[in-house]
């Protein structure tokens, strides 16, 4: 899992955590289809939260386009046919 330094990041991280238990008791308690329903829309406008977050964030993005090379591999052929 990747550790977030970011603070923002981390606030929303914990939002979801919170969302993500909320729709784990809906579902233990039997809730209504429309709780359910409700609470994954939560679930799933946090983690677009994040999403963008992590577009705009100038610390996140920085994070995520680092450049690495890449070596290309050499040709390895079987030899045992």
């Amino acid at each position: 899992m990747l550790q977030s330094t970011c603070p923002q990041l981390r606030g929303i991280a914990k939002l979801l955590r919170e969302k993500y238990d909320l729709r784990f008791s809906s579902i233990v308690r039997n809730a209504s289809a429309d709780e359910l329903r409700h609470a994954e829309a939560e679930v799933i406008r946090v983690n677009r939260m994040i999403a963008n977050h992590r577009r705009r964030c100038p610390h996140c993005t920085s994070v995520f386009t680092t450049v690495t090379l890449v070596r290309p591999r050499s040709l390895v052929l079987d030899a045992t046919s």
